[in-house]
């Protein structure tokens, strides 16, 4: 029997999604096997759970640890007397995130919209089943921002888990059925540690995949252009943190008259926030991020993070104390100008002279190797001086450019050429795990929804707004709906308000649900935004014979 070569692509396509029905059940079924081991009433993991956290100094012992007979039921293990490696279960989490991006981006473009938006919705609709039929490993990724505190409380101080969620996590979360008790028993399972493994090693390939994303869109900029737009991107971020700051208040005040000012204060600040990891990608997907619009939310975005700092640094004073903090607000303004100054007058000059010190040392793949280090360093940097690690990637990718290679290297490709694929590998992964952390149960909350939908409006609408400031010859309504994400920015904000007490359970799920929408209806809008002179532009009639 031959077999039509359609024939073939399905019975190739067949075995592949044979394949991956099987690698995902047993990813799945794999976290769903076995009941948590229960934490003893000493506060101490089961020994199983202690493989996830660091390992006492020798002959420190604590001294609460009960005798050994809190000892893990034996596991078996289908490997058992063979050689496994842990590593192979990031390989196979990071081949099906891979494939999971791809489908959404394919279901994306058949659908006429932005790569990023299916990345985006498959995560969510991927995260949300999984998360529904109980699977320990999309519990823990969901809720990863509540893990992160709890991991750094042991590993800083060396509580036991279970002690540590809860000296960083509120008491009704610890009840029975609460997401913090939930997560001590995923942590403290048979499979905890591995668990643990998975999602940490799935938030650093997000983080490293947003860090190259921002890095790209710098190579593909210059100091001298984001310079061009500077006094216009100060203007547009200027009022991208007053218009929705003011227009929160209002909302809040008016809808919830209660509360104290500080929470009103507090919610407002989480809406001055932009996330442009979007946005860029937007662009790029688009092949408009040489367009002047581009560089003014980049600029933009840069200065908008500064500033959001600034306005944090005010609020968490003003919470905690009473007053505001001018010697953290000076601080963060001043290291902040010295950074971006530094980059803008000395960044070429050091890269220059650099890669020549750098060619001594690697002569053959330094046109990789360099600009990858520098970013990396330059994101340190950026996090050092409380700036986020995205913009010192955005810096790096700016001060460089082909020039200071052309002396060094005969290489005849392109820094975006050499790193593109990197970007293209791991920055998927950042834009599905935004998806992943959607919890759409949030929705069924009737207040944080009411809440909720007011604070959407008042961001969208403050965001739209500053677009105004972009100037006439310009599409300021692209500009505007460009700076409308929030994403981890705002989501950060509000847990530190959370962290504070300020911020209760009802208006944090509200904060979230603004997030989810300003972060999926941007690559809609934008594209249609982007595109709509094109579409209202008359077709040409064909001449008459």
């Amino acid at each position: 029997m031959r077999l039509s070569t359609a024939g073939l692509r399905r019975l190739g396509s067949f075995i592949v999604l044979i394949s991956l029905c099987s690698a995902g059940y047993r990813l799945g079924t794999w976290t769903l096997v076995g009941s948590p081991t229960p934490v003893t009433a000493a506060g101490r993991a089961s020994p199983a759970a202690q493989a996830t956290s660091p390992a006492a100094p020798t002959g420190r012992q604590p001294a609460t640890a009960p005798a050994s007979t809190d000892q893990a039921e034996p596991t078996t293990d289908e490997h058992a007397g063979g050689h496994t490696d842990p590593f192979s279960t990031i390989m196979l989490e990071l081949a099906l995130i891979m494939l999971t991006a791809a489908i959404g981006r394919w279901a994306a473009m058949r659908a006429g919209q932005p790569a990023v938006l299916g990345e985006l919705l498959i995560g969510v609709i991927v995260g949300n089943v999984a998360y529904a039929m109980g699977s320990p490993l999309f519990m823990l990724i969901m809720h990863l921002g509540d893990a992160q505190p709890i991991f750094a409380e042991m590993w800083r101080n060396g509580f036991s888990i279970s002690a540590a969620a809860a000296s960083v996590l509120p008491a009704a979360e610890l009840a029975a059925g609460g997401t913090g008790a939930r997560l001590v028993e995923i942590v403290t399972g048979p499979e905890g540690a591995t668990l643990v493994l998975m999602g940490f090693a799935l938030w650093l390939f997000s983080n490293l995949g947003v860090i190259l994303l921002l890095f790209m869109v710098g190579l593909e900029s210059s100091v001298e252009e984001m310079l061009r737009v500077g006094p216009r991107a100060t203007v547009v971020a200027v009022i991208g943190i007053v218009a929705p700051f003011a227009l929160s208040l209002v909302a809040t005040l008016w809808i919830l008259p209660t509360i104290g000012m500080p929470v009103h204060i507090f919610i407002a600040a989480t809406l001055c926030a932009t996330s442009v990891g979007i946005t860029a990608r937007v662009f790029k997907d688009l092949k408009k991020i040489q367009t002047p619009e581009a560089k003014i939310i980049l600029g933009a975005a840069v200065i908008d993070d500064v500033l959001g700092l600034i306005i944090l640094a005010v609020v968490v004073g003003i919470v905690a104390t009473g007053e505001v903090q001018l010697s953290e607000v000076g601080r963060i303004g001043l290291m902040s100008t010295v950074f971006l100054g530094t980059v803008i007058l000395f960044g070429e000059r050091f890269v220059a002279w650099a890669v020549g010190i750098f060619r001594r040392i690697e002569p053959e793949r330094g046109k990789l190797l360099f600009p990858l280090a520098f970013a990396f360093l330059m994101s340190w940097i950026a996090n050092q001086i409380e700036l986020a690690t995205i913009v010192g990637a955005f810096a790096a990718g700016l001060i460089l450019s082909e020039e200071h290679f052309a002396d060094h290297y005969e290489n005849h490709s392109t820094m975006e050429s050499l790193i593109g694929p990197l970007e293209a590998i791991f920055a998927p992964v950042f834009f599905v795990l935004m998806g992943l952390q959607v919890n759409l149960s949030a929705f069924l909350n009737a207040e944080a929804i009411t809440v909720a939908s007011a604070i959407t409006v008042m961001a969208i609408i403050g965001k739209v707004v500053a677009g105004l400031g972009a100037g006439p010859d310009i599409d300021r309504l692209s500009v505007g709906l460009g700076m409308i994400p929030r994403g981890e920015v705002g989501l950060i904000f509000a847990s530190i308000g959370k962290g504070l007490g300020v911020v209760t359970d009802g208006l944090f799920s509200a904060v979230v649900l603004m997030v989810i929408v300003t972060t999926l209806i941007t690559p809609l809008a934008l594209k249609w935004s982007l595109f709509r002179g094109q579409r209202s532009s008359p077709r040409p009639r064909p001449a008459r014979p």
